[in-house]
């Protein structure tokens, strides 16, 4: 039998699959990536109206449950609020993050392959820190209100009006993301990264640092292989600063809700704007 026959192809293009494509591969690697590109849109959509909401929902259920459960119950949902915090960040930079990107590789992909850690958080805070709302946009590829005004005459006025609370709510809130600093996003990637290694709650640590933990603090201790340490992470149930966690969430999953939403407009109104060069304007 020729070796030939037995030789696995690409699904879409029929293309003999090489060992380096894998032992298992369904499809090439330039397939592969056309057919997660032509479903950006749909993944951004479904992405923005389940995954990214996801994050506000738990934490705002487990901030509700906190008044009536025990102590010890209290600082499990404490700290599940605080990995909800780490989610919505996640979410938000790796948005912004994959649409800076966009034309260079898939959004799905680049939104799923990301993984928050130091130099991600850090250069997130600091670009929306100190660059001009207009400029943020540009990076994204997502128009101000007054040039989508120019560049689509056909844009519906009250789309328009739509797009313009968007974009305004949608600075605000990466930069009330921001506003803590530096050090809000040294510990959202400290924390990220012991989400990866599996860190664990403990009780107390004195037997560990001797310094310890309040009684109403809990805290995620997880191993730094690297620098040879151990990191605690300790959160402190008290609601009022719970609940303050739970407003940048809500900051953060806005944020991430109307980048979706910004974006999928420009593809919208592109579209429509071409429609209208092939066949020209309509009525």
């Amino acid at each position: 039998m020729n070796e030939r026959a037995l030789e696995q192809t690409c699904r879409e293009c029929g293309r003999p699959l090489s060992f380096h494509d894998g032992p298992h591969a369904v499809r090439c690697e330039r397939c592969f990536t056309e057919f997660l590109a032509i479903r950006d849109r749909e993944f951004l959509s479904s992405y923005a109206e389940l995954g990214v909401r996801s994050r506000r929902i738990v934490a705002e259920t487990a901030l509700r449950a906190i008044a009536t459960e025990s102590p010890p119950h209290r600082k499990v949902l404490a700290m599940h609020i605080m990995e909800q915090y780490v989610l919505a960040a996640s979410d938000v930079i790796g948005l912004w993050h994959a649409l800076k990107q966009r034309g260079r590789m898939p959004l799905m992909q680049a939104v799923m392959d990301f993984k928050l850690d130091r130099n991600a958080a850090v250069a997130f805070f600091q670009e929306v820190a100190t660059t001009p709302g207009r400029e943020l946009l540009q990076a994204i590829g997502v128009p101000t209100p007054e040039q989508a005004a120019a560049r689509y005459p056909q844009f519906p006025k009250r789309d328009l009006k739509d797009f313009r609370k968007v974009v305004g709510q949608l600075l605000y809130d990466l930069e009330y993301t921001v506003q803590p600093g530096e050090t809000a996003a040294l510990a959202l990637a400290q924390m990220a990264g012991e989400g990866r290694m599996g860190a664990a709650l403990v009780q107390q640590s004195a037997w560990l640092d001797r310094v310890g933990l309040r009684a109403n603090q809990v805290a995620a201790m997880a191993i730094d292989a690297k620098r040879r340490t151990i990191n605690l992470t300790a959160i402190s149930v008290d609601e009022k600063k719970l609940q303050q966690v739970l407003t940048q969430i809500n900051a953060m999953t806005r944020a991430a809700e109307n980048l979706v939403y910004a974006v999928l407009t420009v593809y919208q109104e592109e579209e429509r704007r071409a429609g209208e060069i092939r066949n020209g304007p309509s009525g």
